[in-house]
């Protein structure tokens, strides 16, 4: 298969992305009727009424409000239509998004981790998503002040990807749940493949694809700062 190929992947792995994030802000901001205040027969918050308020709460509530902004801005910001449409709102967002994924989505969900209905094995697989997820955009916010945009934008990819995992996990729940197959071990599974699949196959595209095709950025961009 040619780079020409591999070039169109992202833009349908990008309508497609709009598809599912769209759907799972729906049914997130649905949802919030059962955290606000909680309501500890729903099924994300069954079991977790004895620790919930004794520090599990600030991560909960700044994970489901901070979680949400980073999938919406997502699709924004691996846009190369926006970006060159709108280079000046694209840089704000993308601060926007780096500052709250490093100072709120990952510190959020490495809290959660703690206090995964899986225990400790669900934990590690929420963990290592996490501080892959920090490690993408702090990699992506270095490239871009450095203005190594080729750079920058691949690690804006797999951020993009990382945080759909939400998305892909939703869907594998789902799965799994019609074929009826759940289990502890099942759910853990579902974790590392949300996250570890998409990425491999973003790789795959990334290595394929010429630097400068993927990046579509001049030496003339403005940095992040």
């Amino acid at each position: 298969m040619g780079n020409r190929s591999f070039l169109t992947l992202p833009r349908v792995a990008w309508w497609a992305a709009i598809a599912l994030i769209g759907n799972v802000l729906l049914v997130t901001l649905l949802n919030y009727r059962d955290y606000l205040p909680p309501n500890f027969r729903a099924d994300f918050l069954l079991g977790r009424e004895p620790y919930f308020w004794l520090g599990y709460h600030w991560a909960f509530y700044t994970h489901i409000f901070a979680g949400p902004l980073s999938l919406a801005l997502g699709p924004l910001l691996v846009s190369e239509r926006f970006r060159r449409w709108a280079p000046a709102v694209h840089r704000r967002l993308g601060k926007l998004q780096l500052l709250n994924v490093i100072g709120l989505v990952v510190p959020s969900g490495l809290v959660m981790a703690c206090w995964s209905a899986g225990g400790w094995p669900a934990g590690v697989a929420l963990g290592a998503l996490g501080l892959s997820t920090l490690g993408c955009a702090w990699w992506g916010w270095r490239a871009a002040v450095g203005r190594r945009f080729a750079q920058h934008r691949r690690w804006m990819w797999r951020l993009f990807v990382l945080l759909g995992s939400a998305v892909a996990l939703r869907a594998l729940g789902g799965l799994t749940e019609v074929l009826q197959i759940e289990s502890a071990a099942v759910s853990v599974a579902n974790i590392w493949i949300s996250w570890l699949l998409p990425l491999g196959i973003c790789e795959i595209v990334l290595r394929r694809v010429p630097r400068s095709q993927i990046a579509g950025l001049s030496s003339k961009s403005a940095p992040v700062h």
